[in-house]
């Protein structure tokens, strides 16, 4: 049953990460996008879920700490594994994106929030912010992109595969406590993972490729020092209203990056952006790290 409830976790993490670091950040669907496209990249996202999920449950840590580091996983497999963009611009692109964006944005910002037990008026303001800062970031992409999709494209795209979101946060919630199997089976998706990063580095031979392991153990370590090896919550559950609240993060990067293209065109935020969440997100990492440190003491 344990092994079970941790598929059916990786998958809802899966869909909330996919979302949140695949739509949210490109802000409208590419031209070549197709169902079966999206399927796929649910389950490389799933996968790379199950690499943080393994990580919490293993480290038994919990919390914004959990969430964010566990982000921060999801972000160096990803970016480090499955893409390898990690390896551009070295050493920048070791934060933008897998701590800038998987760590802050979809880990902290989306995942947490969408599992904090706030009032909701809180919880609301919460979530339209994150939303409007991330809309604001998609005004830069007509200057990557000659020609947008149209207004409801992006809609649908954005708030409508959004729904997607209480709907994982829904099955969460029925979980209650992050699944613990056995030991061998938290390991299956972190060895594969491990097995690819060393095929594609036997074959690149390129040096630089050693600083996602690195980036991993140290995130690890964190994670095993700063948790107490139990088991995890998810948090306590919600009525679907708190849980819909988190649809205010898409209506907010709509409001803001459909009549910011319309009317402003593409504006060169991506620097600023990045310098911003890259900055926030490293100084979170170091500072845990830092805490863990402290905790060996």
């Amino acid at each position: 049953m344990e092994s079970l409830r941790y598929v059916l976790a990786s998958l809802a993490l899966g869909l909330i990460a996919v979302w949140a670091s695949e739509n949210l950040f490109w802000s409208a669907p590419p031209d070549d996008l197709t169902p079966l496209m999206w399927g796929f990249t649910w389950v490389f996202y799933s996968a790379a879920s199950a690499c943080a999920l393994s990580a919490v449950a293993w480290a038994g840590i919990g919390g914004w700490r959990g969430v964010f580091l566990g982000g921060a996983i999801l972000g160096f497999v990803v970016e480090g594994v499955l893409v390898g963009t990690m390896y551009d611009g070295f050493p920048l692109q070791l934060v933008w994106t897998p701590l800038a964006w998987h760590a802050l944005i979809t880990g902290l910002a989306v995942g947490g929030l969408g599992r904090a037990d706030w009032p909701l008026p809180r919880l609301a303001v919460a979530c339209f912010g994150v939303g409007v800062l991330t809309g604001a970031f998609a005004l830069y992409w007509p200057l990557e992109r000659a020609v947008l999709p149209g207004t409801w494209a992006v809609v649908g795209y954005i708030a409508g595969i959004g729904v997607v979101l209480p709907l994982a946060h829904g099955v969460l919630d029925r979980m209650g406590t992050v699944p613990r199997p056995a030991g061998w089976v938290l390991a299956v998706v972190p060895v594969m993972a491990a097995g690819l990063w060393v095929w594609q580095t036997l074959g690149s031979l390129n040096p630089i490729r050693i600083a996602c392991p690195v980036m991993i153990g140290l995130t690890l370590w964190a994670m095993r020092k700063l948790g107490d090896g139990g088991r995890v919550s998810f948090g306590a559950p919600a009525g679907v209203l708190e849980r819909s609240g988190i649809m205010l993060v898409p209506l907010g990067m709509l409001a803001v990056a459909l009549p910011g293209w319309a009317y402003l065109g593409g504006v060169a935020v991506n620097v600023p952006f990045a310098l911003a969440t890259g900055s926030l997100g490293l100084g979170l990492w170091l500072w845990l790290l830092w805490q863990a440190m402290r905790a060996g003491r």
